[in-house]
């Protein structure tokens, strides 16, 4: 059930999302679910156009013991690494510390984009790769209790 689609430009994050939606549908997550799937791998394919250049998402299923199943989404650039991957999940923040509102303005957005996937999903790391950053967030059909 692996689902690739490149990344280059802000428009494909739609084949992306469809993907991802798709799949959740597919795995019966309920329609909230799905929906928040569809704005993490949106955030996540926007990201790589704005920050990583060019890359790709890649959306598939996952089993955890516990969990049951659930949706892994990666998003591979051959962009920058992170300075700072947890200020970047906050709200209003990038990997070098809060926004400026002229860069909000010039990069229409809020700054709110790695924190939304934060929220939607179960799991959220990032790891360097030879050619840039691999992002990998999971979200479970069943999910954890957050403590």
């Amino acid at each position: 059930m692996v689902r690739r689609h490149r990344v280059g430009h802000t428009a494909d994050a739609f084949a992306a999302r469809r993907a991802a939606m798709d799949l959740a549908r597919e795995l019966g997550f309920d329609r909230l679910a799905c929906i928040e799937i569809a704005i993490a791998t949106t955030e996540l394919a926007v990201n790589i156009a704005k920050y990583g250049v060019r890359g790709e998402i890649v959306v598939d299923t996952i089993t955890h013991p516990r969990h049951g199943v659930g949706i892994v989404i990666v998003a591979s650039d051959c962009g920058p690494p992170f300075h700072d991957f947890e200020l970047a999940k906050q709200d209003g923040f990038d990997d070098e510390g809060p926004l400026s509102p002229l860069w909000v303005l010039d990069r229409h957005g809020l700054g709110k984009g790695l924190g939304a996937v934060a929220r939607f999903t179960d799991e959220l790391g990032w790891e360097p790769t030879t050619e840039g950053k691999r992002v990998r967030a999971v979200r479970y059909k069943k999910r954890p209790t957050r403590g």
